[in-house]
């Protein structure tokens, strides 16, 4: 009984995540344009330049990160904030199953999926998309990370890169304990995390006066493993169950803000 009503309530919410995420905009205003950017960008270690990350959870664990791609399959900006919330709470990522990125492109929507590096410089913006918006005051911007297609933009090439079409997320890397203790970190997942509905941090006002607009976002990649027992997270990625995996999901959902 118990099954069944998990199955249930996981259509159910995945029927209304979709729902949510084609709600934008079909009509567009001549002259318009909003470009939305991307970086990586940690909250408290200090800026790095491109290439392997070393930074210190909260935990007091070291993290060396040789490989990090995240995907954002769509960004949606919006007139009405008020469901959004300072965090994500963490359900969604339990309920829903894998399902591809690739969605229809909207006036107040990108359609094509971008495959973030979050090992190119700190603070290095990167546009995912422009937008060509009705005029209107816009508060928040909903990004989804669903799987990459093969349509998606900035696909990993070269040896030694992860095939990343099927995949929301790669992350390769190392770790040492607060104790001394050494591992590795790997995490390949298809699955969708839970979309970041982020408050603007002033109303994007787009007008007759006012044509364009610009939304950057970081992503703190240092705040991942926060209250993440990596001794555990190796065994749990690979079963994309426990209670390590999904604050590491959460922690990501949580690390998108703007800057």
């Amino acid at each position: 009984m118990i099954f069944k009503f998990t199955k249930v309530l996981a259509a159910t919410v995945f029927s209304v995540y979709l729902a949510a995420c084609s709600s934008s905009s079909t009509t567009s205003s001549a002259g318009t344009q909003v470009t939305i950017n991307v970086a990586p960008s940690p909250a408290i270690a200090a800026a790095m330049p491109a290439g392997a990350k070393t930074f210190t959870s909260d935990l007091g664990d070291s993290v060396t990160l040789t490989k990090a791609y995240l995907v954002i399959s769509s960004a949606t900006i919006e007139t009405s904030c008020t469901a959004f919330s300072a965090a994500a709470d963490g359900l969604l990522n339990l309920l829903i199953p894998e399902a591809n990125a690739h969605t229809t492109a909207t006036p107040t929507s990108t359609g094509e999926p971008y495959v973030v590096n979050l090992l190119t410089v700190d603070g290095g913006l990167s546009s995912i998309g422009s937008l060509s918006p009705p005029v209107g005051d816009y508060c928040g911007v909903d990004i989804d990370m669903l799987a990459a297609d093969a349509d998606a933009s900035n696909l990993p090439a070269g040896t030694g890169e992860p095939d990343m079409i099927g995949k929301t997320l790669f992350i390769e890397g190392t770790y040492t304990l607060a104790d001394g203790k050494t591992g590795n970190i790997a995490v390949s997942t298809g699955e969708p995390l839970q979309s970041r509905e982020l408050l603007l941090n002033a109303l994007m006002m787009i007008s007759a006066g006012s044509l364009n607009g610009t939304i950057n976002i970081g992503i703190n990649y240092d705040r991942w493993f926060d209250a993440v027992d990596l001794s555990l997270l190796e065994s749990e990625s690979a079963a994309k169950a426990g209670d390590n995996y999904n604050q590491l999901l959460l922690n990501i959902t949580n690390s998108i803000h703007q800057i």
